[in-house]
């Protein structure tokens, strides 16, 4: 067996609603587009997945249910200058009020 390597698993959930409309003005194809093509400059071992669907509460208490896209990736040394300039990308892009990011780490082995 290979030798087990620490890596940092981060999740970043992203709805597509607007934050101004508070509906979805981005369709979910073009919204993975312009996911990927950020993704790509910022990341590395990253997956997206565009079937979720969550329930979120605005500022103003407003809750709406709403598709959203997550990204996870894994690395071993996180550049959080990087993530965070990933994450100001994704929600500019987007119109987004804010994005979920989660992180643990974990010990991978690639068998």
């Amino acid at each position: 067996m290979e030798a087990i390597n620490t890596y940092y698993n981060f999740n970043f959930w992203i709805g597509l609603n607007d934050q101004t409309t508070k509906k979805q003005e981005i369709w979910l194809e073009e919204a993975k587009r312009i996911i990927t093509n950020l993704t790509i400059k910022f990341l590395w071992f990253w997956t997206i997945t565009t079937d979720a669907t969550w329930v979120y509460t605005y500022e103003d208490w407003t809750q709406v249910s709403e598709n959203s896209i997550n990204v996870n990736f894994k690395t071993q040394k996180p550049d959080t200058k990087a993530i965070l300039e990933y994450v100001a990308n994704l929600k500019k892009k987007l119109n987004q009020e804010s994005i979920l990011v989660s992180y643990t780490k974990e010990n991978v082995n690639f068998l």
